[in-house]
């Protein structure tokens, strides 16, 4: 069975600031670290299950895990208090229960993407025929900034040498292709319509 990364990103951050919405004189970020300490938690603890030589799956395994990881914090000086940290042991033990540990990288790169896009940051991946200068990435960010509405831009440069010239630019699965390669394959395609 896949997992359902998106569904259960999104049941993961509500279930990080449970209670906090709710409560108009908790301070605005208490949810917001709330959720940062919950998924720390759950990060380091899927980055060990992924590192057993074996796959760990099963409520047996699931309940025993919890055991551990709660007894871990514990020791952390945890009280058993913290939304944020419920939630991540109860992620981890659904997780396990039901064969998804192989499957968590992607989980976590959604809970990622979700709180970058709470805090209106945005993540831009952008493909580069050759090394672009700092001018130009500062004005691509500038323009997305502005057209996104988001406080700030993360610009990730990959240079791609089969673009031939020109860029990409990746947001999430949306891609604006300004290359040279992306524009000999859109006539390629006009020219194939046309015969």
């Amino acid at each position: 069975m896949k997992l359902a990364a998106d569904r259960w990103a999104e049941a993961f951050i509500e279930a990080c600031e449970e209670g906090f919405n709710k409560d108009a004189a908790r301070p605005a970020d208490t949810s917001y670290k709330q959720t940062e300490t919950g998924f720390s938690v759950l990060k380091s603890s899927l980055y060990c299950l992924l590192r057993l030589p074996n796959t760990v799956s099963g409520s047996v395994a699931a309940a025993q895990f919890d055991v551990f990881l709660r007894a871990a914090l514990k020791k952390c000086g945890y009280d058993g208090k913290k939304s944020g940290i419920e939630a991540a042991c109860a992620m981890v033990f659904l997780l396990i229960k039901r064969g998804h540990i192989p499957q968590s990288g992607l989980l976590i790169d959604k809970i990622e993407d979700l709180l970058l896009k709470k805090r209106r940051i945005l993540t831009v991946l952008l493909d580069c025929a050759e090394k672009p200068d700092d001018v130009f990435v500062e004005s691509v960010k500038k323009a997305i900034k502005e057209r996104e509405k988001v406080e700030e831009v993360r610009i990730t440069v990959v240079l791609t040498p089969e673009l031939v010239g020109g860029y990409r630019i990746n947001i999430g699965d949306d891609r604006e292709d300004f290359s040279v390669l992306g524009q000999m394959k859109q006539m390629e395609q006009l020219l194939a319509g046309a015969v």
